[in-house]
């Protein structure tokens, strides 16, 4: 974080703490702290307000903070754990590309055969609107990973 960005976002949660925002207040001073570990000024800041509020208060502010999403690996290490992973979210298209290119690296493996037969079964019967797309993130950049690992795993089924 540049110098610029960093008094920027300390500005944003003075005035978020002087508007009585403090969630907002806690959360960039917490960003702030993970950014800048060695700044005393912003430590004490932080210590301020959290002595500031009673435990009730801050356990409620703790309990309306929204739920963090899980992060996406960028990647499976091998195409049968990623069409493990596409299973588990619903898309059995994408998992079924993703057995047939672990099939094709180990062609005489049995449980991958099983494994496509049962994905294949499945991928059929599925509804035109995946039902991963209600699992997608909320976040931009774990949303579009999540997106392109999608895209990539169909043309690769349209190829095959």
């Amino acid at each position: 974080m540049n110098p610029a960005a960093r008094v920027e976002m300390e500005a944003r949660a003075d005035r978020a703490l002087r508007r009585g925002e403090l969630v907002e207040a806690l959360d960039l001073y917490e960003a702030l702290i993970l950014a800048f570990p060695d700044d005393s000024s912003l430590a004490d800041k932080l210590a301020n307000l959290r002595e500031s509020l009673q435990p009730l208060e801050l356990q409620k502010l703790e309990a309306s903070r929204p739920p963090e999403e899980p992060e996406l690996p960028l990647g499976p290490s091998s195409p049968a754990q990623e069409g493990e992973r596409l299973f588990a979210l619903g898309d059995y298209v994408g998992a079924a590309a993703a057995y047939r290119r672990a099939l094709q690296e180990r062609p005489d493996n049995e449980l991958f055969k099983e494994r496509l037969i049962e994905v294949y079964r499945m991928a059929k019967e599925m509804p035109l609107q995946s039902p991963t797309d209600k699992a997608l993130p909320k976040a931009p950049q774990p949303r579009l990973q999540a997106l392109l690992d999608r895209v990539a795993s169909r043309r690769r089924l349209k190829r095959d």
